[in-house]
């Protein structure tokens, strides 16, 4: 997380940067494939990264639902638990 980054703005960069490693990943395959060379291994780390952004999304949808109940607030930051008095 950055200096100033909060948890929201965190998983979203993350999102970002998973787009762009698919993308980059996706053009590499194809470049090798116009090649004629292996693509195994390259397609299964294009398939690992499928997987991270899945994570990334769901995060960042877990973030959005935990705002919308009040467990945080608009940055994403966890709102602390108080212990209701009886």
């Amino acid at each position: 997380m950055g200096t100033y980054e909060t948890p929201a703005e965190m998983v979203a960069r993350h999102v970002l940067e998973g787009e762009k490693h698919l993308a980059h990943q996706t053009a590499l395959i194809e470049r090798l494939r116009r090649m004629g060379l292996p693509t195994e291994e390259a397609q299964a780390l294009l398939e690992r990264f499928y997987l991270l952004q899945a994570q990334h999304e769901e995060h960042r949808q877990r973030i959005s639902d935990e705002c919308e109940l009040g467990l945080r607030d608009k940055q994403g930051n966890l709102i602390p638990w108080q212990r209701q008095k009886r």
